[in-house]
């Protein structure tokens, strides 16, 4: 009896705890991306008791009965704020958590080798950023489209047509750009590295002008590399700046170096993630233009002023606005669609976006297929991923842009109703509906990556990867159009083009890491690399068919032509790098490359270059540990070189010019010999010091200023060969020139409490560049109209001309200030040339920078990006502004006619309309680019899918406007152009869409 009522007193007992005990479950997310976090600590404060979230964020706690009736729950994880959250009775507690701006322990990648570095462990120059930060429900193409203004010392021209590859200069331009437009340069570009894949720029083709020398709508459409990566598929991007940090990539890095690395598979069930994005474009900031009336009676002036006066006609009463035909709202979507599923060994992740862009240009769009493939296999010794990555790309752009300004007194369509035919350039709407403009591409980046480890010092990593693309183009100039009638009378044009690029880079790493006494960290690696690259590229142009109204086989031409070209260069290289640190508080880094390459002879295809840099964190010093003005305060300073072999495959090797007569030529019999072989040709030599300085405050403020030094030597340029060698030009090293300037940047938390945040990015650099040395010259000219020079003592970017003071009252002719006296325009022709121009503007921006403003109340997030230039002139299209002789058939700008001389004491801003009075070159083209752009704003709400009862993880929506507005610096009048509309030939496109994501 004793014995049952033992146990039934047993069970009342653990009945009665049970009884008194509370579960609470919840999910735990990142706030900014509404990804679930895993390993999040969740503890009873004041406890022990605690609980770990899983790979789906997911957590379940049991609150025990005590005295305190409303526990406190505590979140506590890595890289994030700790957060604490009353109870309250409630049974399910969801919680998200704010990235920590001062955590340090954040990982920083620092090389595409595997190196991966604590924050605060950094020696060298590198900014960090995260796709979230970069807006990416804006309309992009390619990622780097969204780096503009977002990081310092980053100076990025993304106002290029569709899918084109955008202009990134790193802390300056890294090379000379040859000022012959023919002629081949070294690349200014940043190596750009995906997941260990270097990837390959698409470029003109050396000593073959047939295939890439076509200008205007018959040249072939360069694609940016970086079309081939999916936005929703990066994880981070690092850019490389100084000497410790790009040494590591030797006689490739002179430009910087871009590390991108995307997601990896990741372990837990299956998880669905999905986006959708959808909008419409409209182009703004476009030029006004003279009405017909308005051009007639201009034209009409023009004439008279020529002694033309049999061109005098009476305005027909024909007004065209070809801007307005050829213009309609575009549209954007984007569909995007994720998984991933694994196990502790195994795990898989997949993705697909397609993305389909109609811009404000009739029949000018760009489809856009991007996929990814990725399997990790984790083992406690081994390691594999396997990433795999094709896209499709499909580019139409029937190339109007130079029918804006076409004669507006002429017709769109004929008394029967039917088109007119224009010559030359043809009727613009024909040209919309019987041209063909389509280039279709094909890529793949695919890697294996094989990690094993030995022990927990020592392991080593082999990567495979290879940049594959195929582009295949079309153009067709229909003969029922002007654009498809050759001089002679020919009807119908028809190019095909095909690139076939081939890259692959193949590296074996070994790395090291030991600890001593806890204060001593050593880590090391050193590796070996091969690389490989391989274009072939085919052109057959066909001219003159029988049936010239729709596409033909090129066989039934009258006239073909063919050409074919390859170009190979292989390299090889061995590279290690040394870090070590002292008590975290001194750190040391050197790192060393030796590069070989086939672009140059053998008698200079070798390059040694690396670099060294050192930090001190002050703040772990005991003179500064209880400051309170500084959380974290740290020095570094680095000095190193690195080269430039992207100079294409054969400088070195002297080349034929088989194609010098240009478009239907056929007499190829004869192979002048263009360039001259020199087998002394050596790299180009970037020698890089840095110093900068971190400084954390108030636990809210993260500032990095940094002031950089960069020269260049033996740049390559091209130079005339001796006339007696039989060769055009010559490669040569011999120029320099110098980069300087100073970076800032600063993270600002103005507010962080459980319902209100702000954050606040900004960003400015400075950038000074001079040429230091022109090959045993002083200055060189290029043989343009458009005076483009070098000038020993001037940046590479000024612009050269001749100072406008203004239009003479009496004659109309346009005055300029020369050596201190004053020419009207005829006399400046007479007397000088182009090597007596002056330095007339700049266009390098004196600062820039930008700002990202990122706000949270509850479940709302508002985002701010802009963008600024400082200073940066922009010369304008004369035949915008007053290029008279442009009258017969092209229509000017709306100021033309207010502002040109008409008669003896006008006060006039433009010369008398004849064929004889402006000069290109003059400064009066030249305007101050200084602006702000209103780059993204974004407004996201998350719903509460609990609260809402949804079968999903979470849900959020977004509106999302992109490239909204500029400001520039003269401002803006009703009725007239300015800055803002004369500085690009086609308008500005605004988008405003609306947006949906989910995980489930």
């Amino acid at each position: 009896m004793k014995f049952w009522f033992l146990l039934l007193l047993l069970l009342m007992t653990g009945f009665l705890n049970a009884q008194n005990s509370t579960r609470v479950s919840g999910i735990v997310i990142d706030k900014s991306t509404s990804e679930p976090l895993f390993g999040v600590t969740v503890q009873i404060k004041g406890t022990n008791a605690g609980a770990v979230t899983d790979f789906d964020g997911k957590y379940n706690i049991s609150i025990p009965a005590s005295s305190d009736t409303s526990p406190t729950l505590v979140f506590k994880a890595l890289g994030y704020e700790t957060k604490e959250v009353l109870v309250d009775n409630q049974a399910i507690v969801n919680v998200s958590l704010l990235e920590d701006i001062e955590s340090l322990d954040a990982v920083v990648v620092t090389s595409s080798y595997g190196t991966k570095k604590r924050r605060e462990e950094v020696v060298g120059s590198i900014s960090s950023i995260k796709p979230r930060e970069l807006a990416t429900e804006q309309p992009a193409t390619s990622v780097d489209e969204l780096l503009e203004g977002q990081v310092a010392g980053v100076l990025i021209n993304s106002n290029v047509n569709l899918g084109e590859p955008v202009s990134i200069d790193i802390r300056g331009q890294g090379s000379l750009t040859p000022l012959d437009g023919n002629v081949s340069g070294t690349s200014t570009q940043p190596l750009i590295i995906v997941d260990g894949i270097i990837l390959t720029e698409e470029l003109g083709i050396e000593g073959n002008n047939f295939f890439d020398a076509d200008t205007g709508r018959f040249s072939e459409n360069f694609l940016n590399p970086l079309a081939r990566v999916g936005i929703q598929d990066i994880e981070s991007i690092e850019i490389l700046k100084d000497a410790a940090a790009v040494g590591l990539y030797g006689a490739d890095a002179a430009n910087g170096v871009i590390l991108i690395t995307t997601k990896s598979a990741r372990p837990g069930k299956l998880r669905l993630n999905a986006s959708i994005q959808g909008g419409r474009t409209t182009a703004f900031d476009q030029i006004q233009y003279m009405n017909g009336e308005q051009f007639n009676e201009l034209r009409n002036i023009y004439n008279i002023n020529n002694g033309d006066f049999g061109a005098v006609r009476p305005y027909n009463g024909v007004d065209t606005d070809w801007f307005g035909l050829l213009n309609d709202d575009g549209t954007f979507s984007r569909y995007s669609l994720g998984g991933n599923i694994g196990g502790e060994i195994v795990r898989f992740r997949g993705s697909v976006t397609y993305q389909n862009r109609q811009e404000a240009q009739v029949n000018n769009s760009f489809e856009q297929w991007n996929t990814s493939f990725t399997t990790n296999i984790v083992t406690d010794k081994f390691n594999a991923a396997i990433k795999l990555s094709p896209s499709w790309v499909t580019k139409n752009n029937p190339n109007t842009l130079g029918s804006f300004p076409l004669d507006p007194t002429l017709p769109v369509r004929d008394e029967n109703g039917n088109l007119t035919l224009l010559p030359n350039i043809g009727n613009p709407i024909a040209v919309a509906q019987q041209n063909v403009s389509e280039a279709n591409t094909f890529a793949l980046l695919g890697n294996i990556n094989l990690n094993y480890k030995f022990n927990n010092r020592f392991n080593i990593t082999m990567l495979y990867g290879t940049d594959f693309s195929n582009k295949e183009e079309d153009k067709f100039f229909s003969g029922l159009n002007g654009s498809g009638i050759t001089n002679n009378g020919e009807f119908g044009r028809r190019i095909l083009r095909e690139r076939n690029n081939r890259s692959w880079n193949w590296s074996t790493t070994a790395s090291y890491e030991q600890s001593f006494n806890d204060i001593h960290n050593v880590s090391a690696i050193a590796g070996i690399e091969t690389r490989g690259e391989v274009v072939e590229l085919s052109y057959i142009a066909g001219t003159d068919f029988e049936n010239f109204a729709t596409p033909q086989p090129i066989e039934s031409a009258a006239e073909i032509d063919r050409e074919t070209d390859t170009n190979e260069r292989y390299g090889r290289s061995g590279y290690t790098q040394i870090s070590y640190d002292f008590d975290k508080t001194y750190f040391a880094l050197i790192n060393f490359r030796v590069d070989q390459s086939s672009a140059f002879g053998d008698d200079n295809n070798t390059a040694f270059n690396g670099g060294a840099g050192v930090s001190w964190v002050l703040s772990n010093e005991k003179f500064l540990k209880d400051a309170d003005f500084t959380d974290f305060l740290r020095l570094r300073v680095s000095y190193g070189t690195t080269g430039n072999s992207r100079i294409g495959s054969y400088a070195a090797l002297g080349l034929y010019d088989i194609n010098n007569g240009g478009y239907n030529q056929t007499d190829r019999r004869a192979s002048p010999q263009g360039t001259a072989p020199n087998p002394n040709l050596g790299w180009e030599k970037n020698n890089k010091f840095n110093i900068g300085l971190d400084y954390n405050f108030a636990q809210r403020f993260r500032a990095t200023l940094e002031f950089f030094n960069d020269r260049i030597d033996d740049i390559i340029t091209t130079r005339p060969a001796l006339p007696e060698t039989g060769y055009t030009n010559i490669e040569i090293n011999g120029s320099s020139m110098r980069n300087r300037g100073i970076e800032f940047s600063i993270e600002a938390q103005w507010f962080n409490n459980e319902n209100f945040s702000w954050t606040t990015n900004f960003n400015a650099a400075s950038l000074d560049n001079e040429i230091l040395s022109l090959s045993g010259a002083s200055s060189e000219f290029s043989a343009a109209a458009t005076a483009r020079a070098q000038q020993v003592g001037s940046p590479t970017t000024a612009l050269f001309g001749y100072e406008s003071i203004g239009i003479d009252p009496a004659t109309g002719r346009e005055l300029f200030r020369v050596d201190g006296n004053i020419y009207d325009s005829n006399e400046v022709r007479e007397l000088f040339d182009i090597t007596d121009a002056q330095i007339i503007g700049d266009t390098q921006p004196d600062f820039y920078g930008g700002m990202r403003n990122t706000l949270s109340y509850k479940s709302f997030q508002l985002a701010i990006i802009n963008s600024f230039t400082y200073g940066g002139d922009i010369r304008l299209d004369r035949n915008l502004i007053d290029g008279y002789n442009v009258l017969t058939n092209r229509n000017l700008n709306l100021n033309v006619f207010f502002d040109a001389w008409r008669q003896p004491g006008d006060l006039a801003a433009n010369p008398a309309p004849t064929n004889s009075n402006s000069l290109v070159n003059s400064s009066r083209y030249v305007y101050d680019g200084s602006n702000i752009q209103l780059k993204s704003i974004t407004l996201s709400y998350t719903a509460p899918v609990d609260k809402w009862k949804l079968p999903v993880n979470s849900l959020s929506f977004n509106i999302n406007g992109s490239n909204l507005y500029y400001w520039y610096s003269d401002g803006r009048q009703s009725g007239r152009n300015s800055i803002a509309e004369l500085s690009n030939v086609y308008p500005q496109q605004r988008t405003i869409s609306i947006g949906l994501n989910t995980t489930f």
